[in-house]
């Protein structure tokens, strides 16, 4: 009975409404992150139910709409889970040569190429990768997210699936984690084919309707295939919904929008990894969403570059959005490690 009571008043304290105080915390410690962060765009919090802090800057307001980068392939990932559910979506051991046989070789018509035993044995592992692989960052790809050569090649394609699916090997599929942009430009294409229709009109429907939000700009590729690993545009509001969604475990207002199992699961530990440079206490990767520990609670993370960020912390009840401006101001990648900070100290302020 002791055991029960302490839990209920440990549960009314975590959902207790904020106090004046701690507001005012928060708003100091936004003003604090401007200072150390001059790009930053938006700070919004979300606990136990209602906006607890929402601070824009650099006349950013909230109508203004991010390029919210990396954040798409979280996107990506609920897109996936959503086909899933519709039973569309291929099991995810499924190779996805089987799914793109157009781009496969036809060593018949190729006969007088040279370093053909290469050709072949990177042929042999392009069958190999599967899905799986390619949501969970383990393609295997000798690639480089991080190297303005690597990033050309990818966006100065005509066809940037072919270019993906034709990138070397460097480790086996499926065995080593290696952040690789155009996997989840692929993954994308697939849903797409999936469900048959453009990524973005299935996006609209099936999962930004129903948690109101309004897209206004996500970019295609040369084929006019919606990109899959960034160039989507969101408000720092539409961000604090979507990470409800996943905070309320695929439920919105009752209904439904993603299943349960596929929340679960693609914010689950599915590649070990304990260490990443611009991610503080990390502590696993999902489908496409990061894990990390900020002030001891489990937190998972939809990362963008240059500091756009949807953290969803369930046991709090929390959900923490930060926005960027990437522009001469903006110091990158690093950006995210010194939000992780002022995010760690939003979650002590709030507690």
């Amino acid at each position: 009975m002791k055991r029960n009571l302490f839990l209920l008043f440990v549960v009314n304290i975590l959902n207790a409404p904020l106090s004046a105080q701690k507001a005012n915390e928060l708003k100091m410690i936004t003003k604090e992150a401007y200072a150390g962060i001059p790009s930053l765009g938006s700070i919004l919090v979300w606990k136990n139910n209602e906006i607890v802090c929402e601070e824009y800057f650099n006349g950013a307001n909230d109508s203004t709409s991010f390029k919210v980068k990396s954040v798409t392939k979280s996107v990506v990932s609920a897109l996936a889970g959503i086909a899933n559910d519709y039973k569309l979506l291929p099991d995810l051991k499924t190779p996805i040569f089987n799914l793109f046989p157009e781009y496969a070789t036809d060593f018949s018509k190729n006969q007088n190429i040279g370093f053909t035993e290469l050709i072949r044995a990177n042929d042999s592992l392009k069958r190999k990768i599967t899905l799986s692989d390619l949501i969970t960052m383990q393609t295997g790809y000798l690639w480089d997210d991080n190297s303005p050569l690597s990033s050309r090649v990818f966006n100065s394609s005509s066809d940037p699936v072919r270019s993906t699916l034709d990138l070397p090997f460097e480790d086996f599929p499926g065995t080593k984690f290696k952040y690789c942009t155009p996997a989840s430009h692929v993954i994308a294409v697939i849903v797409s084919k999936s469900v048959k229709g453009n990524l973005k009109e299935f996006a609209d429907s099936a999962l930004f309707k129903p948690i109101g939000v309004t897209i206004s700009s996500w970019s295609s590729d040369p084929l006019g295939r919606t990109m899959g690993g960034t160039e989507l545009s969101m408000k720092s509001s539409d961000m604090i919904k979507f990470g409800l969604l996943y905070l309320n475990e695929g439920n919105v207002n009752g209904k439904q929008i993603i299943s349960k199992s596929w929340i679960n699961e693609s914010t689950s530990e599915q590649v070990v990894l304990n260490e990443w440079d611009v991610l503080p206490g990390a502590n696993g990767y999902g489908y496409y969403w990061w894990r990390r520990k900020t002030n001891g609670h489990q937190a998972f993370v939809a990362s963008g570059y240059g500091g756009q960020l949807i953290c969803v912390i369930p046991d709090l009840k929390m959900v923490i959005v930060t926005t960027c401006f990437v522009n001469d101001k903006n110091r990158g990648r690093s950006e995210i490690k010194r939000l992780h900070g002022f995010i760690d100290k939003i979650v002590a302020a709030s507690m």
